[in-house]
This record gives C-alpha cells, structure tokens and sequence, in this order.
C-alpha cells in the first residue's frame, strides 16, 4: 500500500540501506578496451594528420602565389626558360654561335664573353672583369684560357681579353649599323647557374642603348647580341628594374657593336 506520508527520499534511502536492491556501473565500466583504444587513437592521428596536411597546402599555395609575383616581376628563369634554350640550341646556326660563347671567372665572379677573332680576343663587360685578380676564359668544349687585359672601355662597360691560341672559333661584328627597330635577335650566355643558355627577342628601343625583349638575368653581363645573319650587334650590360604597380616589362640594355672600337680586330 501506497503511504502519502512516506517522501520519495526515503524510497531511495531503502535502495541504499539494501545493496541488493542496488545495481550501480561498475569499475569495468569506465575502462576502453584495446580495440577502442587503437580506434582512439587513430581518430587523433588521423585529425593530427588532415590538420598538418591542410597547413601544408595552404602554406604551399602562398608560396606558388609569392614565387609566381617575383617571376613577373623580377623576370626570374622557370622551366620554360630552359625548354626554350634547349629548342634554340637544336638550330645548327646556332650551335656554330655557341662555340664562341665563354664563360668568364675570377675569384667568386662570373660573366660572359664572347670571342672575336681566331687568336682569342675575348670582347666582355669591363663591371665583368673590374675587380678581377686573375680572369680565367674557359671555351663551351672545355678549353680555358688565363687572359690579360687588352683596352678597357669603361665610359661603354666594355673590355677586350687576350688570351695565348689559335684556330679558334669565333663570332663576326655588324659595324654597318644596319639593325633596326622589331629586328629579331638572339642572346647567348651564362645566366645565374647556368651555361650557353640561348634565349630570343626583338629590338625594342634604339637610342644611345639598345633594348632588347630577350630575357636578361645576372650572369648575362658580355653576352653577345646576335642577329638572324649571326653577326654581333650588341654587348649585353644590364637590365632594368620595372616599378611596382606600373605595368612595366623588364627589357635588356646592350652597348650597339658600333659604338666600341674594336671593329678591325677580326678582319
């Protein structure tokens, strides 16, 4: 029979007095299997691990993003750069410029220069050679050369080398001045870590410079500026530096072959 006078407490006070009366969760209860244990664990793992790889892209994209503003910018070499040297250098005419084209060294210094006669006179930028102790000229086959320096132009940033040999291959000069402007033109040299890398463009400014679309990087500096009758119309010095924000296209600076008094040198 049901008491009103008896409280719901004491209905739960009996329970405890009697432990039979009583089923609570036992220590077993709170414990995980090993089976849950591993799966515990590999939820983390596997949070730990989408967590790491969603920075790591998110890092990368940044990256790619950074890395593609400074090529725009600063005209920096990607895998194109390479691909199209390479196809350049299948063209036998250009295989025959290539032999002329040296790499200049001297202490932690490189540059490019280029020669101009069968008894190694080496035409090159004088900043190239300026601080230079010993030059050494080292040919695309392999030969090197120790060179002195013959006249230095510094007004122009050229210099001419002599180095001791014969029956050697070289490049001949246009002096007729007979280039003009969208005239296309090649460019070899030995830009940053690399070597004989050809690249192409046209005239794109004339004046007391010419400016050339073919990419122009450090290492460059006495590179010859070939045209399409594989005659020498310029010496690569330089480049320019575009603003930010203003549209600009880094072009190459060469001194015109007809400005530098070395014209009678292969002849």
């Amino acid at each position: 029979m049901y008491e009103k006078d008896k409280k719901p407490n004491d209905l739960d006070e009996d329970l405890f007095e009697d432990p039979e009366h009583y089923e609570g969760p036992s220590a077993e209860d709170f414990l995980f299997t090993k089976e849950e244990l591993v799966e515990k664990k590999n939820r983390k793992k596997e949070r730990n691990t989408s967590g790491k790889l969603i920075a790591y892209v998110l890092v990368l994209a940044l990256l790619v993003s950074g890395f593609s503003v400074w090529i725009n910018i600063f005209n920096i070499p990607s895998f194109e750069f390479l691909r199209k040297s390479n196809e350049l250098s299948k063209i036998e005419n250009i295989q025959n410029y290539k032999e002329a084209v040296v790499t200049i060294e001297g202490g932690n210094s490189k540059g490019t220069g280029f020669n101009i006669s069968p008894e190694g006179f080496i035409v090159t930028n004088h900043h190239v050679i300026d601080d230079m102790l010993s030059i050494l000229v080292i040919f695309p086959q392999g030969e090197f050369y120790q060179a002195t320096v013959k006249e230095t132009y510094p007004e122009l940033d050229i210099a001419l080398l002599e180095i001791e040999a014969q029956n050697l291959p070289y490049l001949e000069l246009q002096d007729q001045k007979e280039w003009k402007l969208d005239d296309h033109i090649y460019v070899i040299g030995n830009p940053l870590a690399y070597s004989q890398i050809v690249m192409e463009g046209n005239i794109a400014g004339l004046d007391s410079r010419m400016q050339i679309s073919a990419p122009i990087h450090k290492g460059n500096s006495g590179s010859p500026v070939i045209d399409t009758n594989g005659l020498v119309i310029g010496v690569v010095y330089a480049k320019t530096i575009p603003q930010l924000g203003k549209g600009e296209e880094s072009v190459g600076l060469a001194v015109p072959i007809d400005t530098i008094p070395v014209f009678e040198i292969n002849k």
